[in-house]
């Protein structure tokens, strides 16, 4: 069955970030969504991109000056006919993949939009905080230190809930910034207002 070669596709992706926990948290997510907005989804296309949304951004797909989600697209393409995905299907996986950065137009379908909420979400919160943190000297060209960190994570509490879609997720993210706003609070405290972390 395809899923469970996609499942083993993707099981190198090990990255702390955007490795396969994170693809099954958004993929779980989206469906909470779905559910919470009394919408059917095309479960099969929100598995597919869910499990490759990231690919574009990791080892040996990654390819300088193509953003991510464009070369995630193209490996879906590469990849899932040949795992014996559903050829009707594919546009829409590659419209969920396409959709899910802040840099894109918001989506139409219902699948693209709970997904994007839901990768958004996996940005904020306890979750949101830990996926900074562990990249920090892992992906020095966007988090070098903690100090950087800390920056990204402020940027994603301004920035991410006004970017949600559903009402689902707006909800959710309200107790996540909480926990977000909390941590920070602790950490400047902590840290004389961040200078010495």
């Amino acid at each position: 069955m395809w899923k469970d070669k996609l499942l083993g596709f993707v099981e190198p992706f090990a990255h702390p970030a955007w490795g396969v926990s994170h693809s099954q948290r958004v993929y779980e997510l989206a469906l909470e969504l779905a559910e919470a907005e009394e919408t059917e989804v095309d479960q099969d296309a929100l598995l597919a991109a869910a499990y490759l949304h990231d690919a574009g951004a990791l080892e040996p797909y990654r390819q300088d000056g193509v953003d991510h989600a464009e070369r995630s697209a193209q490996v879906a393409d590469e990849v899932l006919p040949s795992l014996g995905f559903p050829s009707d299907k594919m546009p829409l996986v590659k419209e969920i993949i396409l959709g899910h950065t802040t840099k894109a137009d918001p989506p139409t379908s219902i699948e693209a939009i709970v997904f994007r909420d839901a990768d958004f979400l996996d940005f904020l919160g306890a979750i949101g905080v830990t996926r900074m943190l562990v990249i920090v000297g892992i992906e020095d060209w966007w988090i070098p230190n903690a100090k950087k960190a800390v920056s990204v994570i402020q940027s994603r509490c301004r920035e991410l809930p006004d970017k949600l879609l559903t009402q689902s997720a707006q909800r959710i993210s309200k107790v996540r910034l909480a926990e977000m706003e909390s941590f920070l609070a602790a950490l400047s405290n902590e840290t004389d207002e961040f200078k010495v972390l």
